[in-house]
């Protein structure tokens, strides 16, 4: 491999995510709202056949450039995930490769539109589409190489100035694209005449704001919000004077305001000049502030170390008053019955009703008014003690997924709102994005420097070395003899009994166990691995797949096939052998094991390890893969029905209930300083009322089956279908079995945190 193909080897697992998981938005974006409808392949064929070329006027001008710019990203990114750091013949190759490929997406994109009758099937498109592929590949071919270089010197620590010029740029970029679309460009005098009779230039100030007072200071303090994050990066930057900062914002908008003149659709309004500047000079106001006080986090001032986080609560309140404005509630329960059918949209659905530029809109006001308090809890967390950090940022990540569902359950009561899971989900990664943003920013040093000697690596106390293998054996067979007991105690609810039935042989219990301490110790064994983010994306799917796939082994050769059917429902697929229940099983079992995953992973940046968002975010595929399996293409009832409604939130809190249950093990089970010994046991006693509330969230409160109605848990914890236990008798035995499997599990785990890592690339950041 060429030197420079060594240089930018590590961007290549990037540029492989990214061009995936754009490829999967460009098509699902292309068939939102996903409202198929069968159609003949002979009558589908016809019909592409006589699909029109329709005649760009002014109003189609903007889907025929979101088209064209749909694509251009596409191919660029899969030109450097095929060819990044390599020489001409890879990319010669790449092109004659992507080229087509663009063609072929796109005609497949609008064969398959013809299946979904509301999206618009043309020859404009494919046309579109084709001309942003090739624009993609051949910009990859002008600006690949300097595209590589500017994302390679991401990677590497900065100074807090040039970070902030960096980002700086990137925000410009953004809010220049944004103020040109939706791209009906037009260069006419007599449509520019026309823009202007119809009321859309307007040079006179706050002349077209909205006659309600409310409505209108929500206008002028949205608009002036846009500009100031520009005004504070460049402040940040430390060689600019307030007045530099105020007057190149001012400049940006001045310049986007003539460009505006040439966008059809677009106001071109005078008023924006004045916002702009008000957002300007307080963003300049707030970074000189933040450049001139540089006191380090551990001689803070104790208030102050909590000032962050009462600024994050007023802004809390802040985002309460914009989206449930003007507080006109309803709380009859008939009213909110007719409004939960937002559950069953599917992801952008709402947006697609509306204009592309609208749709930005959206997109950007939902992310940008939750970006500030992602940075302000990022700088909360930053200013404590080490020891809480961890605490703190668990927290601040339950508070930024928790908001914008209570933004949206408020909307919920309000008619004049639109309630929809994507602007809870919009709102919530705006979050994520200003909390990694401030992050990063606190933690690059204030002055710039060339290398710095890597600090000697903190020692603990050696670990205890086990015998692992003995051990193992010593678990299986403890197990082995607990299940074979509880097959016997009339007490243990019947759905545990019949695992062990009288068919199934002395060899039941001791696979059962073998399979527990399997479930219990691959994924932590997957999670402390060190191999590189691109591995990682990879191994953990893979190796989820063979922890499904051994589990199901050895669950079918210990119990009977009624019992396996219990959970995932009898074969009704028509498929040969057991190949319909394997599948269905490896997708429950990827539930457990992405969050057994991530409870280790929690657990070793919990202790101060550095890790990469890949080790987190690897989950997210895995346990969309469960859902679908578990609930969208389940065979039965005999898990759904014990799932609340709406699905999507229950299986949500059902999720966080394993994910406490296993942190809690991971927790007890991982080697710690004696610094944060306590603080796992404050976790341990906090899980349980966590436990009961998500359960109460996940689980279906009243289940009418067998001639009796009773809730999930009675279903589930109770010793026969006759005689289910009354509700304080299930909560404490759910007690009781949550700190028993909260104890197996750091047990069942306890060598496996302990053991040497497997190391298959440079060695990760920290020790475990």
């Amino acid at each position: 491999m060429s030197r420079q193909a060594d240089r930018f080897a590590s961007l290549q697992g990037l540029l492989w995510l990214g061009a995936l998981a754009y490829t999967a938005f460009v098509i699902y974006g292309s068939l939102v709202p996903l409202d198929f409808r069968t159609l003949p392949w002979e009558e589908a064929v016809a019909r592409f056949s006589r699909i029109p070329f329709l005649k760009l006027g002014i109003g189609s001008r903007a889907d025929w450039m979101a088209n064209l710019l749909l694509f251009i990203p596409l191919a660029f990114l899969w030109m450097g995930a095929l060819s990044a750091g390599s020489g001409t013949l890879a990319k010669g190759l790449a092109t004659l490769a992507l080229i087509p490929a663009a063609t072929a997406l796109s005609v497949g994109i609008e064969f398959t539109q013809l299946y979904f009758p509301q999206r618009t099937v043309s020859q404009n498109d494919i046309l579109a589409e084709t001309l942003g592929g090739l624009i993609g590949v051949l910009t990859w071919w002008v600006a690949g190489d300097r595209f590589l270089a500017w994302l390679q010197s991401w990677q590497h620590q900065h100074a807090q100035a040039a970070l902030a010029e960096r980002l700086a740029w990137v925000y410009w970029a953004a809010v220049l694209v944004y103020n040109v679309l939706p791209l009906d460009l037009t260069i006419s005098l007599v449509e520019i005449f026309h823009k202007w009779q119809s009321g859309m230039v307007n040079l006179i100030p706050f002349g077209r704001l909205p006659d309600d007072a409310a409505y209108a200071l929500y206008e002028i303090a949205t608009d002036a919000l846009i500009w100031f994050p520009l005004a504070l990066l460049w402040r940040l930057d430390g060689t600019r004077s307030a007045w530099r900062a105020w007057g190149m914002t001012l400049a940006t908008a001045v310049l986007l305001e003539c460009m505006q003149l040439f966008v059809f659709s677009r106001v071109s309004d005078v008023t924006d000049l004045f916002t702009a500047a008000a957002g300007a000079a307080l963003g300049g106001l707030a970074g000189g502030r933040l450049v001139a006080r540089a006191i380090p986090h551990d001689e803070a001032l104790p208030w102050a170390r909590w000032l962050s986080f009462v600024l994050a609560a007023a802004w809390m309140a802040v985002l309460c008053f914009v989206f449930w404005f003007p507080f006109d509630f309803r709380t009859d329960g008939a009213f909110i019955k007719s409004r939960l059918d937002f559950v069953q949209r599917v992801p952008f659905e709402v947006y697609y009703f509306g204009t592309e530029y609208r749709a930005i809109t959206e997109v950007l006001r939902k992310t940008l008014f939750f970006a500030p308090l992602g940075g302000l809890l990022a700088w909360g967390v930053a200013r404590q003690p080490w020891r809480w950090r961890s605490p703190l940022f668990g927290l601040s990540m339950l508070v930024l997924m928790g908001m914008p569902a209570l933004i949206e359950f408020g909307q919920l009561m309000l008619p004049h709102k639109i309630v929809d899971t994507t602007d809870w989900l919009l709102a919530w990664l705006g979050g994520l994005a200003g909390y990694a943003v401030a992050r990063r920013m606190l933690r690059a040093p204030r002055q710039p420097f060339a290398a710095v000697e890597s600090a000697a690596p903190r020692t603990r106390a050696a670990a205890p070395a086990f015998a692992a293998r003995g051990y193992f054996i010593g678990v299986v067979l403890g197990l082995s003899g607990l299940f074979w007991g509880m097959a016997h105690m009339p007490f243990v609810p019947y759905n545990v009994r019949e695992l062990l039935g009288q068919d199934t042989g002395g060899w039941a219990a001791p696979l059962l166990a073998l399979a527990c301490v399997w479930l219990a110790v691959w994924p932590v064994w997957l999670a402390r691995r060190q191999v590189s983010g691109r591995v990682r994306m990879l191994q953990l799917p893979f190796g989820l797949l063979v922890y499904g796939m051994v589990l199901f082994g050895l669950l079918q050769a210990a119990v009977p096939d009624e019992s396996l059917h219990d959970l995932v429902g009898s074969p009704v697929l028509g498929w040969s052998g057991q190949w319909e229940t394997g599948v269905r099983w490896v997708a429950l079992a990827a539930m457990p094991g992405a969050l057994l995953y991530l409870a280790a992973q929690t657990a070793r940046r919990w202790r101060g390890l550095r890790l990469g968002v890949l080790h987190f975010w690897a989950a997210l595929p895995v346990l969309l893969f469960a859902y679908w399996g578990v609930v969208v293409a389940a065979a039965t009832d005999n898990l759904i029905e014990l799932i609340a409604a709406p699905q999507p939130l229950a299986f949500t809190a059902l999720c966080a209930w394993l994910y406490s249950l296993f942190l809690a093990a991971a927790l007890l089970a991982s080697p710690v300083d004696a610094a944060l010994r306590r603080t796992r046991w404050v976790v341990l006693a906090a899980s349980l009322p966590l436990a009961i509330g998500l359960l109460q969230l996940g689980l279906a409160g009243e289940i009418d089956k067998y001639g009796q109605r009773f809730s999930a848990l009675q279903f589930l914890l109770s010793s026969d279908r006759q005689h289910y236990a009354a509700l304080p008798v299930i909560w404490l035995r759910y007690s009781a079995l949550h700190m028993l499997v909260i104890a197996a599990l750091a047990f069942i785990q306890w060598p496996t945190f302990r053991s040497p890592r497997t190391a298959r690339s440079a060695p990760t950041h920290g020790t475990d």
